[in-house]
């Protein structure tokens, strides 16, 4: 039996136009009926899936912050935050690279210095909602909520900042892809099928009485932390090599297909 689901936001729970899918919300209440829980899994900060589940949240955990953060009905369950020795080498990494802008993702809010780009500003607010600009981010760098720093790249962030920052921070420090344009650099071993396993000790869960469903490499850790993985008909190639079913694609209600063939929802 199935009894706790994680699942990724962008390109899989959520279309391209950023909509859940129809009827989500009695399919989970169903499924609560039945003894199987319901866990978003996404890189946002937790302001911002709560704000736009807020109808889920009584519902719903959430893996926030690529896996650093783990919260339930506004309860913190689970971080596992950067050192703040780290923190300084980490903004310092970014600062030569054009066109790239960091985000320091604290448990409560984003931190963003005031040099950065407009653009970038109104990017952040879609995910970043409780964000708060600062002259200087090194005067910040003494945090000790810090879930990561994630770096905004206004080009491709795959062949740009991240062997950059690969090379800078790669051998003591987790450096991922998580978007097009993102990269998120976090504690070794933090990831979402960390906070997924650490889910799964509190609540005395077997994980393949687990099941998760992700699109990009960074959801690699997730799938793997579960026996029924599934990776979207539009995932990253790397993904579907490594799940165990391919679910259709985001724009195709792939989750809400998958849940009611499985569950008979």
């Amino acid at each position: 039996m199935i009894k706790l689901i994680a699942c990724d936001m962008d390109g899989t729970l959520l279309d391209s136009q950023k909509r859940l899918p129809a009827g989500l919300l009695p399919a989970l209440e169903r499924l609560r009926e039945r003894g199987t829980l319901f866990a978003v899994a996404s890189g946002r900060q937790y302001a911002a899936l709560r704000r736009d589940l807020e109808a889920l949240v009584p519902h719903i955990l959430f893996i926030c912050e690529n896996g650093a953060l783990v919260m339930q009905d506004d309860r913190q369950l689970h971080i596992d935050p950067i050192d703040a020795g780290d923190l300084p080498d980490i903004v310092r990494a970014g600062r030569g690279l054009r066109g790239v802008y960091p985000v320091v993702c604290r448990a409560g809010e984003g931190l963003i210095e005031e040099t950065a780009a407009p653009g970038f500003l109104a990017e952040t607010l879609r995910y970043y909602p409780s964000q708060r600009v600062v002259h200087d981010l090194m005067t910040c760098t003494d945090s000790e909520d810090v879930c990561k720093v994630a770096f905004y790249d206004e080009g491709d962030a795959q062949t740009h900042e991240l062997p950059s920052l690969k090379e800078r921070l790669g051998d003591r420090l987790s450096v991922i892809l998580s978007g097009e344009h993102w990269v998120d650099v976090m504690r070794p071993g933090v990831n979402k099928g960390a906070a997924m396993r650490a889910l799964q000790r509190r609540l005395g869960i077997r994980p393949e009485e687990c099941m998760a469903f992700g699109d990009y490499l960074n959801d690699c850790e997730l799938l793997e932390s579960v026996g029924e993985s599934y990776a979207m008909a539009n995932a990253h190639e790397t993904l579907k090599a490594a799940a165990k079913h391919i679910a259709p694609s985001n724009d195709e209600n792939g989750v809400m297909r998958v849940l009611q063939e499985r569950f008979g929802l």
